[in-house]
């Protein structure tokens, strides 16, 4: 009797041992799915992307930040840069994050070690510091001439809820001022207008 007794304790032992095993076995799948900081990062210039598979967007670069939205599989977005794991896409004319490695993006990867050196060999040299200044003075200044891809709102501010004082039609040619966050402040009809970058083209 004891011996059968002893069986069957060995045996409930052995099941509770499974089930433990198995949660945490779980619990580490979970945190390696989980978007995280990477050591590398994707160096690409701003570009429409595509969605490798259904891929949430969210407001910040965590997985507990609000959900803006879903990309579909195949559906693209405005790529803006990637932080380490994640990107920063205009999406519906709001800033989102989406996980870098569910987006098809044309780049290389650089390793983070790399950065240091980098950002050392402009402070050792204080004279070419300068340079940089009037280059990018003259990229704030230079305009250029893009073509809507589609008939798209020319609106008053950098809002989508902005006031809409024009509609740029599918191959109408604008002049492009300056581009900040996901927008293209333009020259429309001798006024100044903002128009979601996504819909411009440069060719």
């Amino acid at each position: 009797m004891n011996n059968v007794m002893n069986r069957k304790s060995t045996k409930m032992v052995a099941a509770a041992g499974l089930a433990l095993t198995l949660a945490f076995t779980t619990v580490g799948a979970g945190t390696i799915n989980a978007d995280a900081a990477q050591t590398t990062k994707y160096v690409a210039k701003p570009q429409m992307v595509t969605a490798k598979s259904d891929v949430k967007v969210r407001a910040g670069e965590s997985t507990k930040s609000k959900v803006l939205g879903i990309l579909k599989k195949g559906e693209k977005v405005y790529f803006v840069k990637d932080d380490y794991g994640w990107s920063k896409v205009t999406y519906k004319g709001k800033t989102g994050y989406v996980g870098t490695r569910y987006l098809n993006i044309p780049g290389k990867q650089v390793d983070s070690k790399k950065a240091p050196v980098k950002k050392a060999t402009p402070a050792k040299a204080s004279t070419k510091k300068v340079t940089p200044t009037k280059k990018t003075t003259s990229k704030a200044q230079a305009s250029k001439t893009v073509t809507a891809k589609t008939a798209v709102n020319v609106r008053t501010s950098q809002s989508k809820t902005s006031k809409v004082f024009g509609v740029l039609k599918k191959g109408e040619k604008v002049t492009v001022v300056k581009e900040s966050r996901g927008w293209s402040q333009v020259t429309y009809k001798g006024k100044t207008g903002y128009v979601a970058t996504q819909f411009l083209s440069t060719k």
